[in-house]
């Protein structure tokens, strides 16, 4: 029986939850176009596939970046598998099992690790991995280059990457009180008072879309998927950890490898400031460092997704 490809039959990711080391993970795959992954006919050293790993930021919503890994998807011509998972505690449905829980920072690494580590356990020997971060997402991205520098991780994509002082950026000294105990339980109230108000999911949607400007799909993202208490408090807990973590840069690793990283920062960024880019540019010459010319802003998945994700597929193109 001949096993039909996904890729040839849809434009829009396949959606699945992975249980990975006991938690449940909303992911979203779009498929390479061509024969499916298997190990099973894989020759020592081969490179069957390339496989792009995106981590998003905070919040952790895989859903926010569809039309980014999209547009990488169909730049690249379906040449490349895309898989992309959230944060954990950063959804909400009925594979939460524990909506009280607060995961840290650490848990978080340990689990995009874990994911990685599927991944290649998927996929046949001698599959390169190219991981994207967006924002802290970025940080991520280095931890798990750091844990497994073994498992044929090609590239370090860092778009607007929060790497170090993050606490110290314009925002971070702006919004630091956010990340309180107290502060997480008056937001998480609110948050929970507006689902129960304005149940109808078009009238939150509506509201959504009147305060923030996002379009249709974004404001159905956050209408439907963020706005609910746990997910709140687990972005706030999170920011919080990142505030306290989020400190050093780890020089050591992005000398080591910088041939594999490519960081893209914005001239007016308040989460990874300008200072940031010239900061990367003068001390680590072999790291490719852009400076955004097209006016994206920070959370370019609002707005900038297609823009950013051609340029991310113009990277991939070229290796």
């Amino acid at each position: 029986m001949t096993t039909v490809n996904p890729a040839t039959l849809f434009s829009s990711p396949v959606r699945a939850i992975w249980n990975v080391q006991g938690e449940n993970v909303p992911t979203l795959w779009w498929p390479a176009k061509g024969q499916l992954p298997s190990s099973k006919d894989a020759n020592e050293g081969e490179s069957h596939h390339t496989v792009l790993f995106m981590l998003p930021g905070n919040p952790g919503l895989i859903d926010y970046y569809i039309p980014f890994l999209q547009t990488v998807h169909d730049s690249c011509q379906g040449k490349i598998d895309i898989f992309g998972a959230s944060h954990l505690g950063h959804s909400a449905g009925s594979h939460i099992t524990d909506p009280a829980r607060l995961y840290t920072l650490e848990e978080q690494v340990e689990n995009k690790i874990a994911i990685l580590d599927r991944l290649r356990e998927t996929y046949p020997v001698g599959t390169r991995f190219i991981i994207a971060g967006h924002s802290m997402g970025s940080w991520l991205a280095l931890r798990v280059l750091k844990a497994r520098p073994n498992h044929g991780i090609l590239r370090i994509f860092g778009l607007f990457p929060t790497i170090h002082r993050i606490a110290d950026t314009p925002n971070g000294r702006k919004m630091k009180s956010l990340f309180n105990p107290t502060s997480l339980s008056i937001v998480g109230g609110v948050v929970s008072t507006l689902g129960f108000i304005f149940s109808a999911p078009s009238v939150l949607r509506s509201i959504v879309r009147l305060a923030t400007g996002q379009d249709r799909d974004m404001a159905e993202v956050t209408s439907q998927k963020l706005l609910h208490s746990s997910v709140v408090k687990n972005c706030l807990f999170l920011a919080g950890e990142e505030m306290e973590a989020i400190k050093l840069m780890d020089r050591e690793l992005i000398d080591e490898h910088a041939s594999k990283m490519v960081f893209y920062y914005g001239k007016t960024d308040e989460w990874s400031p300008i200072e940031n880019y010239y900061e990367m540019r003068d001390q680590f010459p072999k790291v490719k460092s852009y400076l955004c010319n097209q006016g994206m802003v920070h959370a370019f998945v609002l707005g900038h997704g297609e823009a950013m994700g051609e340029i991310l597929a113009e990277w991939i193109n070229e290796l």
